[in-house]
């Protein structure tokens, strides 16, 4: 695709949005531009053909404004390392890789981080050049990159004695923190059993554990919890980098390190331990003996304990989950829009701002871990620091929609363009779906002041093609949710257990990004009533569903919708109060219905045509039945006048004449 180049803004470039779905980016991606790659979004553009990118990037695609470029579409891969040139600025690897977080990178490019000072109060902005690029001298920054500066040592253990193993300021940590009082107690309550100068485990006759297994995904606090929970129980935290560890040999070498060298009360944290404990990995049984050896030897050192950070502890080699020496599992789950909206509160709470309604930023940030939403804090305050003027709800909501979200790769779903401005009349559908699903992600409150909890499944049942999918789409819209959509036969496989399995990764990516909506569609087909099938794969996801959708399985803020044309097939477990407890029924519009369809439809309509006329005429037509209708008068027209702007009666009534005509065979 050829753009023309235009002036922009940093980081992110901005393009038409049917130009980005030409492409294959509805929701928009990377692309190659000039000697660089962009991640580049739907924006307003003054032409269809601009792309407006920032100068900082213009100077790394080596092209200038009025340029005329082929862009075309890559996937890259997630950077196993990047190398930025050295700075006097006091940034380290982990600082180095929240700041880039989500954005491409090119061998030769010009990036920029803001860096605090102190206690966050001062910030300064630093232009980095991108040395190297590994593999393939182009690459994401993701959760695991390892960022690190050209010709610095690297060290293997580094001791905290004030904590923030996470290298960021004491405010910036607090507010990773926000929302996780409980875990933060619970860990440490661990840490102080273990690492107390009384020898507590000893002289109360426990038996000897090394400690806990953090699981989290990266930029949710991993690092601030153990930080906070080290310094509460009076430890000194020795964290041990695994960032350019390949070999067993290597990992050896420094937990044995690790091991002689801590002296108590003190913390081994060892971060990131599934990127070379997984039991994918391809020296996954050197790599299990070597933990269950530290793990021995920790729990041999009193006053000493450890935490192994994971962002997935199943994935962890054999032997380490479940082991009698890791008694506790401490999960911290993606920010919810309860701890999102703390987020925002806790980033901003010592940044010039005036009213702010978290609530809807929280409802707007779906799939940003703690680290994002921090760094739109960030972008928010680079974007009033020219002016002194304070941080409000439309400059926050400019960085939310400038951050890339980085939680692993779940998808936020789809995005759909409408809200209930394009849904024709069906008030009370409206208001029923508002009081269902959107008050309890806004407005939770209206439910616990009457001790009730509010409805998680609904139901929408009638006739095909009267807008169940539509109107469903629109409230994915108007709540800001991230919204997935599945047609029930496509998640049917043979193979045993495999259409389970789907179902719990459905429900795992929806949790990822809460609040979401999860949108079956034809969910007579993927849950018929039991026994009522000879596939017995049904049965099967029935029983994930109804394991998924109860208390059984924590669904987190996930709202379950389903649609089908009948009911009555639909497996009656489901319908049930807790699940799709909801039932609204959408039949055959009523004539107000569709004269609102009519007056919100894109066909223009001559003025000789009286709309009700046309619904009489047509009592008893869908709304896809009607939507045909104007495409099929729309085609009329173009037929009889290749330039025709508009749809006359006579199209409309050849259309309708055509429609109600037998068919033959």
């Amino acid at each position: 695709m050829r753009f023309m180049i235009r002036p922009g803004a940093d980081p992110a470039g901005a393009a038409d949005a049917t130009l980005l779905s030409a492409m294959g980016l509805p929701g928009g991606g990377v692309i190659a531009v000039g000697d660089t790659h962009v991640l580049v979004r739907a924006g307003d553009v003054p032409t269809t053909n601009a792309l407006l990118l920032g100068p900082r990037t213009m100077g790394n695609s080596g092209l200038a404004a009025g340029d005329t470029v082929k862009a075309e579409r890559v996937q890259l891969p997630v950077a196993r390392r990047v190398i930025v040139s050295p700075t006097s600025a006091p940034l380290d690897a982990r600082h180095l890789a929240r700041a880039l977080q989500g954005i491409p990178v090119t061998n030769g490019d010009t990036v920029g981080v803001n860096i605090a000072y102190g206690d966050g109060a001062e910030r300064q902005h630093v232009e980095l050049q991108v040395v190297d690029v590994e593999p393939g001298g182009a690459g994401l920054v993701g959760s695991a990159t390892v960022v690190g500066e050209a010709g610095e040592a690297k060290q293997d253990i580094v001791v905290h004695p004030e904590g923030h193993p996470s290298g960021e300021a004491p405010t910036t940590a607090e507010a990773l923190l926000a929302g996780l009082d409980t875990e933060l107690e619970v860990l440490t309550g661990w840490l102080s059993l273990l690492s107390s100068t009384s020898d507590l485990p000893d002289a109360w006759g426990l038996p000897r554990v090394a400690g806990v297994l953090l699981e989290g995904p990266s930029g949710c606090g991993k690092s601030e919890l153990v930080a906070a929970a080290a310094a509460e129980s009076g430890s000194v935290v020795h964290e041990v980098s695994l960032d350019l560890v390949f070999k067993p040999e290597k990992l050896l070498d420094l937990l044995e390190k690790a091991v002689k060298q801590t002296t108590g009360p003190a913390v081994v944290f060892v971060d990131r331990l599934d990127a070379v404990a997984g039991d994918e990995g391809m020296f996954r049984n050197q790599v299990a003996a070597i933990m269950r050896w530290f793990l021995d030897a920790v729990a041999e050192r009193p006053r000493i304990a450890t935490v192994l950070g994971v962002t997935s502890a199943p994935r962890l080699v054999p032997g380490l989950v479940g082991s009698p020496l890791l008694p506790r599992t401490l999960s911290i789950p993606p920010p919810d829009h309860e701890r999102r909206a703390l987020l925002f509160e806790a980033g901003l709470s010592r940044v010039p701002h005036g009213e702010m309604d978290y609530e809807s930023h929280a409802a707007r940030s779906a799939g940003f871990s703690g680290a994002d939403i921090l760094a739109a804090v960030v972008h928010a305050s680079a974007l009033i620091a020219p002016t002194g003027e304070g941080v409000t709800d439309e400059i926050l909501a400019r960085a939310v929609s400038d951050t890339t979200p980085s939680l692993g790769t779940a998808s936020l779903g789809e995005i759909p363009s409408y809200g209930f401005e394009r849904v024709a009349n069906l008030d009370e559908v409206k208001q029923r779906l508002t009081e269902s699903v959107i008050w309890q992600m806004t407005e939770p409150g209206r439910f616990e002041r009457l001790g009730i909890e509010p409805p998680r499944g609904l139901l929408l049942h009638g006739p095909p093609g009267t807008g169940k999918t539509f109107v469903i789409r629109a409230l994915a819209n108007e709540s800001g949710a991230a919204f997935f959509t599945i047609k029930g036969a496509e998640l049917l496989d043979k193979f045993v257990g495999e259409s389970e399995r789907g179902v719990r990764e459905i429900f795992a990516r929806a949790r990822a990004v809460a609040p979401a909506i999860l949108f079956f569609d034809e969910i007579d087909a993927l849950a018929p009533v039991r026994g009522s099938s000879t596939n017995s794969v049904t049965d099967s996801v029935v029983a994930a569903l109804l394991t998924e959708m109860d208390g059984v399985s924590d669904r987190g803020d996930v709202f379950v919708i389903g649609a089908t044309n009948r009911k009555d097939l639909v497996d009656p477990a489901l319908l049930r109060p807790g699940r799709l407890e909801v039932h609204l029924h959408l039949g055959l519009p009523a004539p107000e219905s569709c004269r609102a369809y009519f007056g919100i439809s894109d066909v223009p309509l001559a003025d000789d045509i009286d709309v009700d006329e046309v619904i009489e005429k047509t009592d008893g037509l869908s709304f896809a039945d009607l939507s045909g209708l104007l495409r099929e008068a729309a085609l009329n027209a173009l037929r009889r006048d290749a330039s025709a702007l508009e749809v006359s009666s006579a199209d409309l009534e050849a259309a309708i004449l055509r429609r109600t005509q037998p068919t033959m065979g």
